[in-house]
């Protein structure tokens, strides 16, 4: 057979689990090339908030407040439902921290705990932790990539995602610390990329470092196979089509399926939804490795994947597509309501709005709490904004619905006018006694950090809607490359065949491949850690000579 170029290690995608995969097996010896399908490189994690998920580490013990494996496994047992394979849970407990200290202590990725960010669901489920288990990179200076600076993933979103920290936005809010204002325009004027931008550059760097090839608008397109096992692939370049034999294996990590609507429909149950993902995120792992026997596995249920609410904003423009941005609900002075204008959830922890929204009732004329809208007064609009807006800024232009009085804004939105009044008055009583006796909004520790207000003493997620004009957003769903379906894999990341066989030369890793060894929970940070460990154990096992 004629191949156009020869390595040992191919890796399909620059996120997390491709460069995560390319570097520790160049740090072996093996040579090894990056196949991204975008114009730059990164992937869906370069565009994210950064956050690695992950117990028992070193890093923790170093600060003196360590777990036991047990303690952390309890928690992941908690958090699965059930639906997390043994031995695919029991990887990501033991083998997660070897990548960690892999990439810190060997590659030189200066990790850092997020102090004082809590579990999603602390202190509600048991062995939950008030701080720890969060982790991010460093700032990295731009400047360090040299003509790759500019082909490495900033977000698209603002230059808030990508260059500020997790442990600045925590300081601010539990410790008075500094505004993240002044934080992000210290950042820009060094180009210090932070969150998903700084880990996408320290991997990035990390792999230029050890002579890894990284080729951008190059989608592999066709596995290539040979008597059962995956040889190579076809790459098409903006320079022509090349076959590439990759003699130890070929990693599959094209995250999710977000743009394939078809995909979305079949797995996510979902009619309609937008994304916040570059428009490459198209499931191509599943078209590729169809080649080679494998299907789609489904690790849980759509109602269990972590799908946002969010919005669509016709006046912006991102990656020549309409804009859709996620909501983290919570700021005071807003609810979230259904048709009938009533609250179903606490509205100031999204995941319990992401499973409300989602509920099926046959009784109640199918799903009760979808459609949904976001009400909020202009007290919000000058305090907190909607973004793309900043606090004080106008509502981007058919993004809402405006409104003198709630009635008029429930009539043109089309919600029950007497329950949507019902609604804010009762919410008004909730925010001046700073307890909500309804849903609890402002008690789960991660929703009041990450969205509310210290200021507002009493409840930091409550304020009442009271000052006119009057908004509604009505809401969507939004996908963040996170998905319910994916390709099975064994321990070791090799892709398993539909007969439960692994397929020789085949891997997969991150979003590509499918939650079976969390299941049914989530808590952000968990896709990073997924796909580090994935690309890592991948990388180990075709250099080891296994694969």
């Amino acid at each position: 057979m004629i191949w156009d170029r020869e390595v040992d290690v191919l890796c399909v995608g620059s996120g997390a689990g491709g460069m995560c995969a390319a570097i520790t097996a160049a740090d072996g010896g093996a040579r090894v090339l990056v196949a991204e399908k975008d114009a730059k490189a990164g992937g869906v994690q370069a565009l994210s908030s950064g956050q690695i998920w992950l117990g028992a580490t070193h890093l923790q013990s170093e600060l003196g407040i360590g777990e036991t494996r047990a303690e952390f496994a309890h928690y992941l047992d908690n958090l699965s439902q059930g639906l997390a394979l043994p031995a695919m849970r029991d990887m990501f407990i033991d083998r997660g921290n070897e990548t960690l200290r892999f990439l810190d202590e060997r590659i030189g990725i200066p990790f850092v705990v997020v102090r004082g960010l809590p579990d999603y669901f602390y202190p509600r489920v048991s062995g939950s932790r008030a701080e720890g288990r969060y982790i991010e990179v460093k700032p990295i200076p731009g400047s360090v990539l040299g003509e790759w600076a500019a082909k490495c993933g900033t977000s698209p979103y603002g230059a808030g995602y990508s260059y500020t920290t997790s442990n600045e936005w925590v300081a601010m809010q539990v410790h008075n610390g500094r505004f993240i204002g002044d934080c992000l325009q210290e950042h820009l004027a060094a180009d210090e990329r932070c969150a998903g931008a700084g880990l996408a550059a320290w991997l990035l760097k990390a792999a230029l470092d050890r002579k890894v090839t990284v080729l951008l608008e190059s989608p592999a397109t066709e596995l290539v196979c040979d008597a059962g096992r995956v040889i190579g692939a076809v790459v098409t370049t903006p320079r022509g089509a090349l076959r590439i034999s990759a003699k130890r294996g070929v990693l599959l990590a094209t995250s999710g399926y977000d743009w394939n609507a078809e995909l979305v429909r079949a797995w996510e149950a979902l009619p309609e939804a937008g994304s916040m993902c570059p428009p490459t995120v198209q499931g191509d792992h599943f078209q590729l490795a169809a080649a080679a026997g494998a299907i789609p596995t489904a690790a849980r249920a759509p109602s269990q994947t972590p799908i946002f609410v969010g919005y669509p904003v016709p006046s912006e423009r991102v990656h020549g597509r309409l804009s859709h941005r996620m909501l983290l609900p919570g700021s005071p002075h807003s609810m979230i309501v259904n048709v009938k204008g009533a609250r179903f959830c606490d509205d100031g922890f999204y995941p319990d709005v992401a499973v409300k929204v989602a509920r099926f009732d046959g009784v109640d004329k199918g799903m009760p709490n979808w459609p949904a809208w976001l009400i909020f007064d202009d007290d919000f609009r000058e305090k907190y904004g909607l973004l793309p807006a900043y606090p004080g800024q106008p509502i981007p232009e058919g993004t809402a619905i405006q409104a003198q009085s709630l009635g008029a804004l429930a009539h043109a939105a089309g919600i029950d006018p007497e329950g949507l009044a019902a609604s804010a008055n009762r919410l008004n009583e909730f925010a001046a006694g700073g307890v909500d006796l309804d849903f609890g909004r402002g008690t789960v520790p991660w929703g009041r950090i990450m969205t509310g207000d210290p200021r507002r003493a009493s409840n930091w997620n409550l304020g009442p809607i009271a000052r006119a004009p009057f908004y509604a957003v009505k809401l969507e769903r939004v996908i963040m490359g996170v998905p319910t379906a994916g390709l099975q894999i064994d321990t070791h990341a090799q892709v398993v065949n539909a007969r439960g066989k692994p397929v020789p030369g085949l891997y997969a890793a991150g979003n590509s491949a499918a939650w079976t060894d969390i299941g049914g929970g989530y808590n952000s940070g968990i896709a990073n850690m997924r796909g580090l460990l994935q690309g890592y154990a991948a990388a180990r096992h075709m250099t080891s000579g296994s694969g």
